[in-house]
């Protein structure tokens, strides 16, 4: 497969919602100054991010810039963004909460004519299909999507009171709390656009709220919010980030030290050991199941079989990779810190080669440092996490995405810059957008599947691993068990004969003083390089999260099972799947800080 440097550059996208009142708490004389002043943030984003696309063009791909605007289309606000997104070149995508032979009975025929030109004209269109004609909580959810699809919610509202389940006042609340950028645009005409965002906060707040959140014009403020929403992370992660971006290298590394560690151990039997992870193609291959359902699902279709799941596939094989190198380092660390001692105790037994075998431990001894330092240097550690991080957040966008769920916003909370994993899979989720789709009983059947799919397979994982890493660590113990046992059986040994037939008995060669001060500092040494390796891999402690995620993923498949195929179960569902995927993440981040790589001490 032939892999060019802009499939795995993201496209510099940002996405805009709408939400807004309907006539009559619209009234029709305020109609085109809302117009006018949505064209205005319009083309004011479309400048910035003109000018921020030639700034980052190594991060980027060269495609044009590309703002977009989803939009519900009910009568009123949603309409006349649409309509402005459209004079301004911004592309548009629609979210309906009713297929559109059931929301039309919402609108008058002149009306729906208006909407239907926009749904012709828009790049895609999802409808929602559980719901009854009317039915609020088919606009709450439609509400919900808007929310999930954008960087900035744009509000038409008139800053009163909610009048209704899923309004224009409980919409722009919901937006606030998840830390996503508002452009208030005053319903009643009396005020300039103003920009309502806990990011303008010196300390940002743990959940804002409408009344508390800090507030600043929309056209000073906006150029700002736009870069800090899509300018890519600096420094060390931006290194990162072109690492990854960069053409692959077509070699593949063999990695040693921990496959034959697992083999040892007989946690992986034998012929199942291997020593060079999936290549990229063979990592997308196997999460295939989740894409081609959705083939044929428009632009979304095709970007989802393409250039997002080659990006989880090279982050999924680099993620294993990095994984291997890291664990594989304090491994032959710790078997050097062995083979150390070793050495030196040998002088006991051959003195005449003391000399060489102390400049052996002295090589040894360099090459555990060596080790060390280039495995820090190269930032094993940092890299397979940030590379599963990333991993995880594709693999679960692949999935939630066909659901219309892009979280941009649900990850981090706006309280740090995001590390370039984070950024890089937003900006995926902003390129990937909506699908083109009926979310009637047969494609939430298709998404169901995905996920049930998902699911078995990622169980079948973590209790295979559960075994492993509990077989590795009860061996390992069991060794360094033996070993301390060894270490006593030598000194009642010694007691014994020394007692019995004195201190000058001596076997092949070797006085018995020499053969006991051997084995007593060199038993208690591997026991403590194999005890290293334990705490270091932090076997039984991975042992039990992978018991306890395949647990949860089994309720979870039961629960699945047991719904009605309904969209907003599908949704909760997979809220909890993602929540569940990436806290395993979290719990491999939080362990490896606590115990970096150093020198075996």
């Amino acid at each position: 497969m032939t892999q060019d440097s802009n499939d795995f550059r993201p496209r510099l996208v940002l996405r805009f919602g709408v939400t807004g009142h309907r006539p009559p708490r619209l009234h029709i004389k305020h109609h085109d100054l809302v117009k006018r002043q949505c064209a205005e943030m319009f083309a004011l984003a479309q400048a910035t991010l003109e000018q921020l696309q030639p700034a980052h063009a190594d991060v980027f791909s060269t495609e044009p810039a590309q703002a977009k605007l989803l939009s519900s289309l009910a009568e009123g606000a949603d309409v006349l963004a649409a309509e402005a997104a459209l004079e301004s070149k911004v592309h548009l995508s629609v979210c309906l909460p009713f297929p559109p032979e059931v929301y039309t009975k919402d609108f008058g025929k002149e009306e729906w004519a208006r909407t239907q030109a926009l749904i012709d004209r828009a790049d895609s269109t999802l409808s929602l299909a559980d719901y009854h004609s009317g039915d609020e909580a088919a606009y709450e959810m439609a509400g919900d999507v808007v929310l999930g699809q954008s960087d900035i919610l744009i509000a038409i509202w008139d800053g009163e009171a909610a009048r209704g389940r899923g309004g224009t006042t409980q919409v722009v609340a919901e937006a606030v709390a998840r830390h996503q950028p508002v452009i208030h645009i005053d319903a009643q005409g009396e005020k300039p656009p103003e920009i309502l965002w806990s990011g303008l906060h010196t300390a940002i707040p743990d959940r804002p709220s409408v009344d508390g959140v800090e507030r600043a014009d929309a056209k000073t403020a906006l150029p700002a919010l736009i870069e800090a929403l899509c300018a890519p992370p600096i420094g060390r992660e931006l290194e990162a980030l072109k690492r990854f971006t960069h053409i692959e290298e077509r070699h593949r590394e063999r990695v040693f030290a921990w496959p034959l560690l697992m083999g040892l151990t007989g946690a992986r039997p034998w012929s199942k050991l291997s020593f060079q992870p999936n290549d990229a193609e063979t990592a997308a291959d196997h999460a295939r199941s989740l894409t081609t359902p959705f083939a044929e699902n428009g632009h979304f279709g095709s970007h989802l079989n393409g250039p997002l799941l080659q990006r989880f596939g090279r982050a999924d094989a680099k993620a294993n990779l990095f994984a291997l190198r890291f664990r594989s380092s304090f491994v032959v660390n710790f078997a050097m810190a062995g083979v150390a001692v070793l050495l030196a105790l040998s002088g006991l037994l051959f003195p005449e080669a003391k000399k060489a075998l102390i400049a052996a431990e002295l090589l040894v001894i360099l090459l555990i440092i060596a080790n060390t330092r280039a495995a820090n240097r190269a930032n094993f550690h940092q890299r397979w996490i940030d590379q599963r991080h990333l991993a995880e957040r594709l693999r679960q966008l692949m999935l939630n995405a066909t659901l219309g769920r892009l979280s941009l916003r649900d990850v981090e909370d706006g309280t740090r810059h995001p590390g370039w994993a984070s950024w890089y899979a937003r900006a995926c989720a902003r390129e990937l957008g909506l699908a083109k789709a009926t979310l009637d009983q047969a494609y939430l059947g298709k998404v169901r599947d995905a996920m049930a799919h998902l699911i078995e397979a990622q169980a079948s994982y973590h209790e295979a691993n559960k075994h492993a890493m509990h077989h590795a660590n009860h061996r390992l113990h069991q060794t360094g068990d033996l070993l301390f046992g060894g270490t006593i059986l030598a000194c009642v040994a010694y007691l014994a004969i020394s007692f019995t037939m004195g201190k000058n008995v001596g076997v092949l060669g070797f006085g018995m003083t020499e053969i006991v001060t051997f084995l007593t500092a060199l038993f208690p040494a591997l026991a403590a390089a194999l005890y290293g390796i334990r705490m270091q891999g932090d076997f039984a402690a991975t042992s039990e999260r992978s018991a306890v995620i395949a647990r949860r993923l089994e309720s979870l498949k039961v629960a699945i099972d047991a719904d009605p195929l309904r969209y907003d179960r599908l949704i909760e569902r997979s809220r909890r799947l993602s929540e569940i995927m990436l806290a395993d993440v979290q719990q491999w981040q939080l362990h490896y800080e606590t115990r970096p790589l150093s020198l075996p001490g």
